[in-house]
């Protein structure tokens, strides 16, 4: 083999000149380093690409894996119904939506997916609709069906195909990768072999020359940035540079620090341990073919850090000759590529996670000068705007803003860039394909020296948060409409329900009221029987509808104030012949701590509900107990009333008590078969008392008993506001004397004397007026309930006051009598007048005339229902009242402009005019405010229809209140107005 030495001289011979070798060596290494470099810059950008490629693969698998899920929770839904196989089906949805945005701005072509997606799901959500409407027949069909396999096979294949797609561009790119590297690094190493060999020539040669050029070579050497060594036939080390030292010292005897001198002569697998199998055979292929090998990719143990490794690029090349030209050695070129592969590892992991984050985010990022224009391309803005970099260039790219908010936006702009400070705000962004997006915009200054240095800044698209937004609020208008129509629809069913119930009620008092009368008692026990029946279908309609209610949350409260006591006796006067039946016995037990037996104070809550609550106990405690005792114990703890109902009947198990308050459930079916019922009481009992304010709980030991206990406070909690109520307003009872105040408009003192004395002995307030323009001041300040008005008056005759009065809104409705000696009753007719009485004055005939105004006629019964007006006439023309009927609010008003009633017993569910707009005309009529009304409906009342019927006597409820008494209520609404009216008319 050829020595060191003598390489320079074989090269020196081939060579003529010196300068020629250096200037073609430093060409070779230099163009071997720009060749390497060149490889590791297409590596990285394949690297990219590869990444790339395997992010649409795993975003393939998982849109797939998305949609499996989102067919697992159609299908286990479609076959239990349970809403929790809804989640799987839900959360597959947004995944896969999330998965089509990622491919979508992964740039993936995507051809037909997304409509095989969007039909597989419009499959699923035909079958979960169905489903949840109960349908399981269509819900199978569609989700279980075909069709459903089919859209779901075809999604599989269309995935499959972009996903071999995307692996044959990976194993295209890795082939390329391949023999890129196979054919540049090669001659990249080859290159700076020779290179470095020219280079080595030239020290030889100029050490011949002298000892400063072996100086330089030797330098040149040993300071190379690649480790180099030359190897003989026999791969033992015949020389290697201090690079190739510092790679691997350590590796034989593990001493750091070891001259490589001292490893000359020492095997190369003793060099690089463990490397023999696989870098033997490349080393045969050097000496024996005399071919290149470069890009061996070994890892050794690191001799610094136990447990590291290291990287390095092996490289052999022909370098020794002997005789005959036969290769004798070979070249070593060695790199330590640790720290660049590491590197390599961190740059593929930082740009996983900045893809996936810019990938996963709907932002746009830009970056401006600190003047707020764009002086660089910003390829993300042209990537949604379509905007080159020649049109959003400086202020270009507010043409990409809607219109009508570039000057908002400008000025936002400017504002924020003259201040320095950050800027949030919103705009419109026109998108690429034309369609206008909602853009939330954040800016920050990057700050430098003081001063903004550039403003770096984000547009988010907000488009679908603004519809949802958008959606949201007509869903959440939607549903106040659908509970307003659903409370109607309850209000209306309790009055269509309620009505012919208490027809049949009514009918059935009547009946047995003359067959009593007659002493036809045969089938006395059979009416009994027919409107006891009756009641109990009434109070099943109303737990029904309570319940209704109740699960539609629109059951609301009315608080009032009320002695619990009282309270708790009415309860037992009600229940106390239930109770008796089954030969019990019903006891009270009142008393507040400190207080008298009996007395538990007062309460302020809904005292309806309160009662019911009670009355469902106590109901309860009889069906189930007999021989024993019922009681009914009320005490008082401070703010709270504490109703205990005891009884001694057949108790309850453990088992049974869990089955309790459950709507349309009791202790259990054996209960249901013997004792009956229908299971809503204790949930309507539990569902008030929490509405209330408290709760119910129970205790109960078979055979011994059981004890229902209702804890509420005495003053009902606030409720949350209600929506306004579209009802008119309560109108404030006017002054009590308007109601009989008349106005009595004459020039003749005498006469205004004369018949003031005669109202006045009739009941009637009075007040006069000595001319036509003193009556008109005086009526619009007084609004009577009635004007005597004379014709032949100075200055305005009586003609046109009545024309005035008729013609102003606010007085039109007052009766009018003209008393004079002018007999024109057409002309007075035409004109609006009530009647007409000439003078010198009949006095009975204005007796017969004002007692039509006197408002103590007969009871007005208004109600669009004939048969209920009929049994109302008879029971209260029974008990002495003279009855008039009206069809509709409406023709009542008709009637009281004709004559006042003593009461109006009012229903409020009519046509033409329902009863709330009737009571809200009643009281603004003059002389109207204090007639009592008795409102008698079947309509469950709201909080809000409640306080609009607060000028009314009395609410009774149709069906639960008898006949007898409804006339008792007339009875005292009726005396309670005359009593009224007594005293005011008592000086």
């Amino acid at each position: 083999m050829a020595s060191i030495p003598e390489i320079p001289a074989m090269l020196r011979r081939r060579l003529p000149r010196l300068e020629l070798v250096t200037t073609l060596a430093i060409a070779l290494f230099v163009a071997g380093l720009a060749l390497a470099t060149y490889e590791f810059v297409v590596e990285k950008q394949a690297q990219r690409e590869l990444a790339t490629e395997n992010s649409r693969v795993a975003a393939l698998e998982r849109l797939l894996s998305n949609l499996k899920d989102l067919e697992t929770g159609e299908r286990g839904y479609v076959l239990t119904g349970k809403d929790e196989y809804l989640e799987p089906y839900r959360s597959g949805t947004a995944g896969v939506d999330e998965e089509l945005r990622r491919l979508d701005t992964l740039q993936l072509a995507t051809d037909g997916l997304p409509g095989l997606v969007a039909a597989k799901r419009t499959v699923a959500a035909r079958a979960v609709a169905a489903r949840a409407q109960s349908d399981t027949d269509a819900a199978f069909r569609t989700g279980l069906g075909a069709e459903d396999k089919a859209t779901m096979d075809r999604v599989r294949t269309e995935v499959a195909g972009l996903q071999g797609a995307a692996r044959s561009r990976i194993e295209r790119l890795n082939r390329a990768d391949s023999r890129r590297a196979h054919v540049l690094l090669p001659l990249a190493g080859l290159m700076t072999l020779l290179g470095f060999i020219g280079i080595i020539v030239v020290a030889v040669r100029r050490q011949l020359a002298g000892k400063a050029l072996q100086a330089t070579l030797s330098g040149v050497l040993d300071n190379a940035p690649v480790g180099l060594g030359f190897l003989d036939s026999r791969l033992c080390v015949q020389h290697m540079n201090r690079a190739l030292d510092a790679m691997t010292h350590g590796a034989i005897d593990g001493s750091p620090g070891t001259p490589h001198s001292d490893e000359t002569g020492r095997s190369l697998w003793s060099l690089l341990p463990g490397t023999q199998a696989e870098l033997e055979p490349r080393v045969n292929q050097v000496l024996q073919a005399g071919r290149v090998i470069s890009n061996a990719e070994v890892s050794l143990d690191d001799p610094v850090q136990p447990g590291a490794t290291r990287d390095l690029l092996v490289g052999f090349y022909p370098a020794a000759y002997g005789p005959g030209a036969r290769l004798v050695g070979a070249g070593v070129v060695v790199t330590d590529v640790t720290v660049r592969r590491r590197a390599e590892r961190r740059v593929r992991e930082n740009e996983e996670r900045f893809r996936i984050l810019v990938d996963n985010s709907a932002a746009i990022v830009w970056i401006t000068k600190a003047d707020g224009t764009f002086d660089t391309p910003q390829p993300r803005w042209t990537r949604f705007t379509g905007q080159p970099f020649e049109q959003l260039r400086g202020f270009g790219w507010l043409d990409a803003v809607h219109p009508e908010d570039q000057k908002r936006t400008r000025l936002i702009w400017a504002e924020a860039v003259a201040g320095g400070h950050d800027a949030t705000y919103e705009h419109r962004l026109r998108r690429a394909d034309g369609e206008w997006r909602e853009m939330e915009v954040r800016a920050v200054p990057v700050m430098e020296d003081g001063g903004v240095r550039e403003w770096v800044g984000t547009h988010t698209d907000i488009t679908e948060r603004k519809q949802a937004e958008a959606e949201l609020q007509a869903a959440k208008e939607s549903a106040e409409a659908a509970n307003r129509a659903k409370s109607q629809f309850l209000a209306n069913m309790s009055h269509e329900l309620r009505t012919p119930l208490s027809a049949v009620i009514g009918y059935s008092e009547m009946i047995e009221e003359e067959m009593e009368d007659q002493g036809q008692t045969e089938l006395l026990e059979d009416v009994r029987k027919i409107n006891g029946n009756a009641r109990h279908l009434l109070s099943l309609i109303n737990d029904v509808l309570d319940l209704s209610k109740i699960e539609a949350d629109r059951m609301t409260t009315y608080a009032e104030d009320f002695e619990a006591a009282t309270l708790v006796h009415d309860v037992a006067s009600t229940v106390g012949p239930l109770v008796k039946t089954k030969n019990n016995e019903l006891a009270l037990d009142l008393c507040e701590p400190g207080g008298e037996p009996g007395s538990l104070g007062t309460m302020h809550t809904d005292q309806v509900k309160l009662r019911q609550c009670l009355i469902n106990l106590v109901s309860n405690a009889a069906k189930f107990t007999e021989n024993g005792t019922v009681t009914l114990q009320g005490r008082r703890h401070g703010d709270m009333l504490e109703f205990a109902v005891r009884d001694t009947g057949i108790g309850m198990t453990e088992e049974q008590l869990s089955g309790l308050f459950q709507r349309f459930a009791q202790a259990d079916a054996s209960t249901t078969r013997r004792f009956g019922g229908t299971g809503l009481g204790l949930a309507i009992t539990r569902a008030f008392s929490r509405l209330l304010g408290g709760d119910v709980t129970v205790e109960s030991t078979p055979g011994q008993g059981s004890v229902f206990t209702v804890r509420v406070p005495a003053v009902l909690p606030e409720p949350e506001a209600e929506p306004e109520s579209t009802l008119p307003p309560a109108t404030p009872n006017a002054p009590a004397e308007d109601r009989h105040l008349v106005l009595v408009i004459d020039d003749d003192p005498a006469q205004r004397d004369l018949i003031g004395r005669f109202l006045e002995r009739e009941g009637f307030a009075v007040r006069t007026a000595a001319d036509g323009a003193q009556g008109l001041a005086m009526a619009r300040e007084l609004k009577p309930r009635t004007i005597l008005l004379d014709v032949m008056m100075p200055r305005m005759d009586g003609w046109t006051v009545l024309s005035q009065l008729k013609a102003d809104p606010d007085l039109a409705t007052i009766p009018v009598v003209m008393v004079t000696f002018v007999n024109e009753p057409a002309l007075g007719a035409s004109l609006g007048a009530a009647d007409l009485i000439p003078k010198p004055v009949d006095w009975d005939r204005l007796k017969t005339v004002m007692d039509r105004f006197h408002g103590d006629g007969g009871i007005l019964v208004v109600d669009d229902d004939a048969g209920s007006r009929a049994r109302l006439r008879h029971v209260l023309e029974r008990n002495g009242w003279r009855v008039d009927e009206a069809e509709n609010g409406q023709a009542a008003l008709d009637h009281i402009t004709r004559e006042i009633p003593q009461l109006v017993l009012l229903d409020l569910t009519m046509p033409v005019m329902d009863g709330f707009a009737f009571l809200h005309a009643l009281r603004n009529r003059p002389g109207c405010a204090d007639v009592p009304v008795v409102v008698l409906t079947a309509r469950d009342l709201s909080a809000a229809e409640r306080t609009s019927l607060s000028t009314a006597s009395k609410v009774l409820a149709k069906g639960e209140a008898t006949l007898q008494e409804i006339a008792g209520e007339v009875r005292a609404a009726a005396t309670e107005g005359t009593t009224g009216l007594s005293e005011r008319q008592d000086p």
